[in-house]
C-alpha cells in the first residue's frame, strides 16, 4: 500500500503532462501515387472516399478551432490521376491566362461567389515550381462560410484542395490553411 502512495504523485504528473501536451502535426505519404502532405500542429489527416478520385484526405482540427464550420472537416484534398501529355511549364502557364481563369471562375459559380483569384507555387526540388490557382469567396449554400479552393495540375494528375471556413474567422485561419496546401508534394 505504501508503494501505491509513493507512485500516486508520479502517476498524477504523467496524467497531467498528457493532458497539456500540445497536439502534434500530422502527415500523409502515399508512395504509390506518390503524394505527400503535412499539417501544422493541432490538425489530423484521415483517408476518405469520393467517387472519381484516386486519393481523398480529410483534414480536421484537434480540439477547438473557431474557424470550423459546423464540425465538418476544415479541408478536403482530392487527387485524380488524370494523365496529361502537357509539360509542367504548359500546365503552369494556363493558370496565368485570363481566359482560363474566367472559365474556371464560371465552373465554380454554382458553389461559390469568387471574390479573389491568385496563383501560387508549390516547390518541387526535382522539377521546379508547380503553379496552381487559388479561388476564395463566400459559399453559395451558406454565405456565413468562405470557401478557399486551390487547383493544381501536373502531367500525372490533378489536385483540388477545398477548405471551408467561417467568414468571421477566415482571414485568421489562413495561417493553417495555406501551409497545409503549400506542404503538398505532388506526383511528377
Amino acid at each position: 500500500m505504501r508503494r501505491l502512495f509513493l507512485a500516486a504523485p508520479i502517476l498524477a504528473a504523467l496524467v497531467a503532462g498528457t493532458a497539456v501536451a500540445p497536439a502534434r502535426a500530422d502527415s500523409y505519404r502515399d508512395t504509390n501515387i506518390p503524394f505527400y502532405v503535412e499539417t501544422p500542429d493541432g490538425f489530423t489527416i484521415r483517408l476518405g472516399v469520393r467517387e472519381g478520385y484516386d486519393l481523398v484526405l480529410h483534414i480536421k482540427p484537434v480540439g477547438d478551432f473557431p474557424a470550423i464550420v459546423d464540425g465538418t472537416s476544415l479541408c478536403g484534398i482530392y487527387f485524380s490521376a488524370v494523365r496529361s501529355a502537357e509539360t509542367q511549364q504548359r500546365l503552369n502557364s494556363r493558370w496565368k491566362d485570363e481566359a482560363v481563369q474566367a472559365q474556371v471562375r464560371r465552373a465554380f459559380a454554382d458553389i461559390m461567389q469568387v471574390k479573389s483569384t491568385e496563383t501560387f507555387a508549390l516547390r518541387d526540388e526535382k522539377a521546379g515550381d508547380v503553379v496552381g490557382l487559388e479561388l476564395v469567396g463566400p459559399s453559395r449554400d451558406d454565405p456565413s462560410a468562405v470557401v478557399m479552393m486551390s487547383l493544381v495540375d501536373t502531367p500525372r494528375g490533378q489536385v483540388q484542395v477545398n477548405c471551408v471556413l467561417r467568414s468571421d474567422q477566415a482571414t485568421k485561419a489562413l495561417y493553417a490553411v495555406r501551409p497545409i496546401r503549400d506542404s503538398i508534394k505532388l506526383p511528377r
